[in-house]
């Protein structure tokens, strides 16, 4: 008999609710504690510190002399995408000797992925193209091959989206800053083109990340890998075995390893390249997703080995997207429901307020640390602000099934973003309006307390800032249309 996942989970605990409401009170009891330690922890991450550490990364010093290898990992992706992100590297400047491998893994079609062969020939001897069929792992197994096939002679690996487009002088940066702290990895923020206008609050939403959490990582010598931008000493990467499948975000799991092993990285907070937010809702869902389940996959592997400090901030990194929303929202349904039709009275009262509580404990996480942190830091206009937050709401609920999958043990296969603009949808998805009729149709409950009115609204409230996230979104695919 498989695992449940988060959505049976959700519905077996909204069961157990209607029946058996006192049954289900600590469960939900539960999520609100483990909710406030999560929150926290997401709070603190905006009260970090800001002076920049200046101890030197264990490990052997950093040569002089640096050769790096770029990879870059393609499935099915548009090459006018890939070709931007080729050419911005054939534009460096100032940069050291490096070479660029392409590895495309199980592209089906081959007029995706010839017109990048044929311009890596053009590129010249430094640009390497491999097309490549059944292989495993997705990401981290594309990876790997490319691993394999690095010059002997590099001394660090560079890790680059296909999408993202870098400045000129990006690895004549990453020399700079290697050189100076002799750090055996460092990670630069995530940035996204194009992203003036309707987009700009979504990019200040996901830069929430990196305004917040990794600079406080940083300060505490615990910054982990975020997937790309991400420059590694190739012993140490070596050392530590590669990529592995084992989660769906590969990139974190590879940074724990690399701390487990005493190697030490550093945030350099500073733009060098940008890519492509995701084009629709769908896409912004499935990425949140994936960043909530695959960290806390990562997680659940347990964190000993490292100091205790090192160990709270890579935890607060790993669950920086990870909320529970749904154990909550399920008591409040069942709950509301055993209360309409005279279910254990008080029993269902209590639930029915436990849980409106609790998920208001989810908004309070999930947003007001990171409405501090754009105050503190960003400072943006209030439509700005507010068109992040709409984000931010609007996330709760992939956000939330990926955790909950994590936890049960059925995170799902890792799944690229879509990058052509043409495959965008405006499809929502059948639970987010599901959840607005179960918020309207508990509003309808006689004599519903006071907090669990308030979580019958907050069940409501994701999707109509669903709807103008997509609208944003809509917006901006549309704008990158000419280009």
């Amino acid at each position: 008999m498989s695992r449940p996942d988060g959505r049976s989970a959700f519905l077996g605990l909204m069961a157990l609710a209607m029946l058996l409401p006192t049954l289900a009170i600590p469960l939900v009891a539960v999520a609100m504690l483990v909710q406030a330690i999560l929150g926290a922890l997401n709070l603190q991450a905006g009260f970090g510190r800001k002076c920049r550490r200046t101890d030197a990364a264990s490990g052997l010093v950093t040569p002089r002399r640096l050769h790096f290898s770029v990879h870059l990992a393609t499935h099915e992706e548009p090459p006018a995408i890939v070709a931007r992100t080729l050419r911005a590297f054939a534009s460096q400047v100032g940069a050291p000797e490096f070479e660029v491998i392409v590895l495309d893994n199980n592209t089906a079609d081959p007029a995706l992925w010839r017109p990048i062969e044929t311009l890596c020939e053009e590129l010249g001897p430094a640009f390497r193209f491999y097309h490549e069929e059944g292989v495993t792992g997705a990401k981290a197994g594309a990876l790997n091959i490319a691993l394999a096939r690095t010059d002997p002679a590099a001394t660090h690996v560079v890790i680059v989206d296909a999408d993202y487009e870098v400045t000129p002088d990006f690895l004549a940066i990453a020399v700079e800053e290697l050189q100076r702290g002799g750090d055996d990895f460092i990670q630069f923020p995530q940035a996204y083109r194009g992203d003036e206008g309707a987009a700009q609050g979504l990019s200040l939403e996901l830069a929430d990340y990196f305004l917040r959490h990794a600079r406080h990582a940083d300060v505490a010598g615990a910054m982990l890998l975020t997937g790309t931008l991400s420059v590694i000493r190739r012993e140490a990467f070596e050392a530590a075995g590669g990529w592995s499948g084992r989660t769906i975000t590969e990139d974190a799991e590879l940074g724990l390893r690399l701390h487990r092993m005493g190697y030490r990285g550093r945030f350099v907070d500073r733009i060098v390249g940008r890519g492509l937010l995701p084009l629709d809702l769908g896409g912004l869902s499935l990425q949140r997703y994936r960043w909530a389940a695959g960290n806390m996959d990562t997680a659940r592997g347990g964190l000993g080995g490292l100091p205790a400090r090192t160990a709270l901030k890579i935890f607060a990194q790993l669950t920086a997207w990870a909320n529970l929303a749904l154990p909550c929202a399920a008591g409040l349904i069942g709950g509301g429901v055993a209360l309409a039709l005279g279910h254990q009275p008080d029993a269902s009262r209590l639930l029915v307020t436990l849980s409106g509580i609790g998920l208001a404990l989810v908004y309070l996480s999930v947003c007001l640390p990171m409405i501090i942190g754009m105050i503190a830091r960003a400072r943006p206009p209030l439509g700005v602000c507010l068109a992040a937050l709409a984000s931010r709401i609007a996330m709760i609920l992939p956000s939330a099934l990926g955790t909950m999958d994590a936890l049960l043990g059925r995170s799902g296969s890792f799944q690229r973003t879509a990058k052509d603009v043409t495959q965008a949808t405006d499809a929502v998805g059948s639970m987010l309006p599901a959840l607005v009729f179960c918020g309207v149709a508990l509003l309808a409950v006689p004599q519903l307390p006071s907090a669990a009115i308030l979580g019958a609204v907050l069940v409501a409230l994701p999707y109509p800032l669903a709807l103008a996230t997509r609208r944003r979104l809509v917006a901006y695919r549309t704008a990158l249309r000419p280009a």
